[in-house]
């Protein structure tokens, strides 16, 4: 309080004439109209700079709930369309084995560890047993494929990364159903290998690969990249350098995909 009267006394005069200013200023933009639409003019300008900073923070701030919710529609759709998909292959009679249930659904995981540039990489996401999680569970992002559980706690999962050189999954050519299997060969973190395609089979730069749906751990059809380069030196089979449609370096959130029985 001292400190607050001694500053009144030390700039009285000043004050006085900020408060005789702004008085005078009030009572020229009240009772004169072009300096009330110039005032006025002002002081929307301040105030909505103000309040649209106040919306920038604010969304800013929302953006975690909004980032929720759209993960929860994403799971409403992705799991539709695997029932569709079981739909149209049993109306279709394309489903040979009706014991085989192709139905799947996901359940939404963020990345809290994860690592690129090792040999055997692994990443660590936030869900677990309790969650429904459980140990070879695939694991797919909305770009492609992830990797698979390996390892499960109460809260949390360990997933063996694509960008392992110890996995291999089953993919095939979108556009003409040859399958191999799609395996890291420890290079670039950008770029697989699909292997065990037939050497007669005809590949160009960009045709889509994408997963074989002969595993019970992914859906058929989700996609894991593009044909970058064929090498046709290894005699009865390709050797094909895939583009991976992920880049492990900006992946964030994932889903879980569970086999629905």
């Amino acid at each position: 309080m001292r400190t607050l009267l001694r500053f009144i006394v030390r700039y009285q005069f000043v004050l006085i004439f900020l408060l005789l200013e702004g008085v005078s200023i009030w009572l020229l933009a009240s009772n004169n109209f072009y300096q009330r639409a110039a005032f006025g003019n002002i002081t929307r300008g301040i105030s909505g700079n103000i309040y649209r900073r106040i919306e920038s923070a604010t969304k800013y701030l929302r953006l975690n709930d909004a980032n929720e919710h759209l993960l929860r529609e994403n799971i409403v759709l992705r799991s539709r369309l695997a029932q569709l998909t079981v739909h149209l292959e049993e109306y279709s009679h394309l489903a040979v084995d009706t014991s085989y249930d192709k139905g799947f659904i996901f359940v939404p995981a963020r990345i809290i560890s994860n690592s690129v540039d090792k040999q055997h990489n692994y990443l660590m996401i936030n869900v677990g047993r309790k969650h429904g999680v459980a140990e070879e569970m695939g694991v797919v992002s909305s770009d492609g494929v992830v990797g698979i559980v390996t390892a499960v706690s109460e809260n949390y999962a360990t997933v063996i990364s694509l960008l392992n050189i110890d996995l291999k999954i089953s993919a095939r050519v979108k556009k003409n159903r040859y399958f191999g299997s799609l395996y890291w060969n420890g290079k670039d973190y950008r770029q697989v290998v699909l292997s065990e395609i037939p050497n007669h089979v005809l590949l160009t730069k960009g045709d889509t690969v994408v997963t074989s749906g002969f595993s019970s751990m992914f859906p058929a059809d989700l996609l894991l990249g593009t044909v970058r380069e064929v090498d046709k030196s290894l005699g009865n089979f390709l050797n094909v350098t895939i583009d991976l449609a992920e880049d492990f370096r900006k992946v964030d959130h994932v889903w879980v995909v569970k086999k629905y029985n």
